[in-house]
């Protein structure tokens, strides 16, 4: 604009282009105006279209979190008559061995005690049978002693 002005005459850089200046100012701030008033309606139609969308998703979405809400609850229900299915058929078998174990317990002791009364009476027992093995072996001393004499 410095060089438009240089070469046109005085009066026409005072008082036209100033006019000018203005008209074009006017004109420019009238189209980009009217651009942006075209833009915020694009604008404004795309967001409404978003917000459609966005709400289509939204109620979509709510009903798949609902049903998966409704299938976790089922899940979450059966796990638990599964894990008290489980803690009872357990319990049941931990009170099954405990009964075996105890019977086990109880009829070794038996053993044991029958064991120990068997061990006493050979103890018992002993002397006599040590007595009677010399009596048996002296009767063969005898049987020998009257067969040589004969």
């Amino acid at each position: 604009m410095a060089k438009a002005t240089t070469k046109v005459p005085s009066w026409i850089s005072k008082i036209l282009l100033p006019e000018i200046k203005s008209i074009v100012k006017e004109v420019v701030k009238e189209e980009i105006s009217s651009e942006v008033k075209v833009l915020d309606a694009r604008i404004s139609a795309l967001d409404s279209k978003l917000e459609e969308r966005t709400k289509s998703l939204d109620s979509k979405l709510e009903e798949r979190f609902k049903a998966l809400d409704s299938k976790i609850v089922a899940l979450d229900s059966k796990l638990d008559e599964k894990t008290k299915s489980s803690d009872s058929k357990l319990e049941e078998r931990t009170k099954t061995l405990e009964n075996e174990i105890s019977s086990l317990r109880n009829e070794m002791l038996s053993l044991r005690n029958e064991m120990n009364a068997r061990f006493d009476s050979i103890e018992k027992r002993l002397p006599l049978i040590e007595r009677l093995a010399q009596i048996e072996s002296r009767l063969e001393r005898l049987e020998k002693q009257a067969e040589l004499g004969k």
